[in-house]
């Protein structure tokens, strides 16, 4: 085996100074602990911070430089890699939390070069494995063999105050951060604990192994240890959230608007707002058919202290809350009256929004808040919804609303939104929208509610009077709705005038494309057919049309 032994200008100082000081400070060098150390870094440092902005334009992509700053003499080298604790799924296989390594190589030239000249390809053996995180390195097949310092011949062993030890990196790669990657910190290192080998999956023997590196007496275990990359991707500050404050003066609960994936639960608050001094309330709600109430949580209530009383098997998929308190009470704006577990069709198509209402029935389930007299409130309520959202992409709660009178109202809200929301009317005659994208009806016609987020656009179609297909507005939907819409279609298509208004066209716009096609004729006349001919009560136009925001009816 070759002398051991440490040579450079640096080094020489050192010992120098060990003549001076005795032999103790040689004995603390990190070589003679038999430490091998892996030094994560990019661009020269150990920690990368990407920023909301960045992270939203488009995956972002991290140069990464492995160094081996303090080696004791090395012969092979095998190495697994992670983000973080790896994200293993029951497989065994990494998730990595979606970031991940190409391009990874053994740098060029590369820290082991007195007997390769530089070239990794001299070495016995090499792969960079970057899909799989798997890095392997063998300088020789004689295990009595340890690889050379660069610069420095004959050196095989050297630590972080050797003047090379951070000129030449052991290997290269690049990682990827995908765009829209949660804000928070991601760490690069080596995987400690074993591992599945993954092409033995589903083998009958499956395979595990383990990071490791060998010294070259006797093939021995060499003790290593590493210095991750972190990698830090910022929150948006600015990011927009719907605080359902309306500009409304009077006393009201509001229904949350929330989004989840198809078959998710998810959790949906009551808000209470201007409370002037409650003891006690009734409240029912009443939500999509395709939604199921799984149960109230009553825990994270924060409106009013005493307990409720909740019933999920009112029927209709209605859910009731009840308490009643001894004296008024007053909620803080923004309380949590009762928050209410939800789930998810598992076949829910993204964008499909739910509603979720309050449910009163003046004679069987009364709506009723009451102060310690007994004597009821003058409270508003304001419905919800769950809107399906798969992924990250920015959302609109709400395409189009459907209002048969003036002075009905909607909240809406943009999901997955990082940065300000700025919401606007095209025609604030027919609807008026606030800071909080709360719109309210105020006069018959058509509106477009923009909300612009980092400059793209968002839109939310309202009518305000008549009846969803109702084409000629008389008041009922029939077969003469579905004609003036073929005829219409007809005309643009022979490039002629078209026979119907804007405000017309958004109404016979019942499947929600943004145009006047054949099949909206078809869908009003289906829908007149079944409802009015067929005196099919349960016929509604969500289901004729297939359209997630048609209304379910009126």
């Amino acid at each position: 085996m070759r002398t051991k032994k440490i040579l450079s200008a640096v080094m020489a100082f050192s010992m120098t100074a060990t003549a001076m000081l005795g032999s103790a400070a040689f004995e603390a060098s990190a070589a003679d602990k038999k430490t091998l150390t892996f030094d994560f870094r990019s661009d020269g440092k150990n920690a990368v911070t990407i920023s909301a902005a960045e992270i939203a334009a488009g995956d972002f992509t991290v140069p990464v430089d492995i160094y081996i700053p303090e080696n004791p003499g090395v012969n092979g080298i095998n190495l697994k890699l992670q983000i973080n604790d790896g994200e293993v799924d029951e497989n065994g296989v990494f998730g990595n939390y979606g970031l991940y390594l190409n391009d990874g190589d053994l740098a060029a030239p590369f820290c082991f070069d007195s007997a390769n000249k530089g070239d990794a390809s001299g070495s016995a053996a090499k792969t960079f494995n970057a899909e799989d995180m798997n890095l392997s390195w063998v300088f020789s097949q004689n295990p009595d063999l340890n690889a050379d310092a660069a610069v420095q011949a004959d050196t095989t062993e050297w630590d972080a105050s050797a003047a090379w030890a951070y000129t030449n990196a052991f290997a290269t790669a690049n990682l990827v951060v995908p765009k829209d990657t949660p804000a928070g910190t991601y760490e690069l290192n080596i995987r400690e604990d074993k591992y599945l080998n993954a092409r033995s999956a589903e083998a009958a023997t499956p395979v595990y192994s383990k990071s490791s590196c060998t010294g070259a007496e006797s093939e021995s275990a060499l003790s290593y240890n590493s210095v991750p990359l972190t990698v830090t991707v910022e929150a948006a500050e600015d990011t927009w959230k719907d605080s359902y404050a309306g500009a409304d003066d009077g006393h009201y609960l509001i229904i949350g608007d929330v989004c989840g994936k198809p078959g998710a639960k998810v959790e949906v608050p009551v808000y209470v707002y201007n409370d002037k001094g409650t003891a006690g309330a009734q409240v029912y709600f009443e939500l999509d058919s395709a939604l199921k109430l799984d149960s109230f949580n009553i825990d994270d209530a924060t409106a009013y202290m005493p307990p409720p009383v909740t019933n999920t098997e009112a029927g209709n998929n209605i859910g009731s809350f009840v308490f009643n308190d001894v004296e008024n009470t007053y909620a803080e704006n923004g309380s949590i009256l009762t928050i209410l577990n939800v789930i998810i069709p598992e076949n829910a198509a993204d964008g499909t929004s739910y509603g979720i209402s309050f449910y009163n029935n003046e004679n069987d389930a009364p709506l009723k808040v009451v102060d310690y007299d007994g004597i009821d409130l003058p409270v508003k309520y304001f419905d919800g919804s769950v809107t399906v959202v798969s992924g990250s992409d920015v959302t609109l709660n709400h395409t189009s609303f459907n209002a048969r009178e003036i002075g009905e109202t909607v909240n809406l809200t943009v999901f997955n939104a990082t940065g300000a929301v700025t919401w606007s009317s095209s025609d604030t005659s027919v609807a008026t929208v606030d800071q909080n994208g709360f719109v309210k009806t105020v006069g018959k016609g058509a509106a477009a509610i923009t909300a612009k987020v980092n400059g793209t656009d968002y839109t939310c179609n309202v009518k305000v009077g008549g009846l969803f297909g109702d084409v000629d507005e008389n008041g009922e939907i029939s077969s003469a709705d579905a004609q003036l819409t073929l005829r219409h279609y007809v005309a643009t298509m022979a490039n002629k005038p078209a026979m119907l208004s804007e405000a017309a066209q958004a109404i016979a716009d019942v499947d929600g494309n943004g145009k006047v096609e054949v099949n909206d004729a078809q869908f009003i006349l289906n829908y007149y057919t079944k409802k009015v001919v067929g005196k099919n009560a349960s016929a509604n136009w969500r289901e004729v049309t297939k359209n997630p925001n048609a209304p379910a009816d009126y």
